[in-house]
């Protein structure tokens, strides 16, 4: 049975540790800070497998759509992979946003090399539609895709390219990762 663990100072290394391992290239680590210090109220939990941590998830909400929650940092490590526990959190972050009274649930993911991915996401009920926005500079280098699903019994209405802020999004990974290297070489 799958069970959530807040982040917390106390595990927030472990919990850096696993979304690098998910996400080698990117950071969570000033996301994490953020959630742990109360400095915005998005919320970030291990994901365990029994008594082994198993992955990472997170909800948050973004200014534009107060009636959607995000999946923040989702990722379940190979090992665990094949045993439904992706869908299982999946649920549990829907049952906790319907918890919070968001109407709708969405998500980002990068189109590029991610057909396992996007194919998890469309096997769980998500809708995916194309994400441009000329304020937001990372979408218009890299193919983005939004995913939806309602939560309650109405449609969900398309994004339609409102900005995200992937951009400032990178800059906190860039920030999180120059964090991660200091606390690795200072002691």
């Amino acid at each position: 049975m799958l069970k959530l663990e807040r982040i917390t100072a106390d595990n927030l290394e472990l919990a850096v540790s696993v979304q690098e391992t998910l996400f080698p290239s990117e950071s969570g680590r000033v996301n994490f800070e953020e959630s742990v210090n109360g400095t915005t109220d998005y919320e970030y939990y291990l994901l365990y497998d029994h008594q082994t941590c198993a992955g990472v998830i997170g909800i948050y909400s973004v200014e534009e759509d107060p009636d959607s929650a995000w999946l923040g940092w989702f990722g379940i490590l190979r090992q665990f992979r094949r045993k439904h526990l992706g869908s299982e959190a999946l649920k549990k972050f829907e049952q906790m946003a319907a918890a919070k009274h968001f109407r709708y649930a969405r998500l980002y993911t990068d189109e590029e090399d991610n057909d396992t991915a996007i194919a998890f996401y469309k096997a769980n009920g998500y809708t995916p539609e194309p994400y441009r926005n000329e304020e937001d500079e990372l979408c218009l280098k890299y193919r983005m895709l939004i995913f939806s699903k309602t939560l309650c019994d109405e449609p969900v209405p398309l994004w339609n390219h409102r900005n995200i802020h992937l951009t400032s999004q990178i800059a906190k990974q860039e920030a999180g990762k120059r964090s991660t290297h200091l606390n690795k070489f200072h002691f």
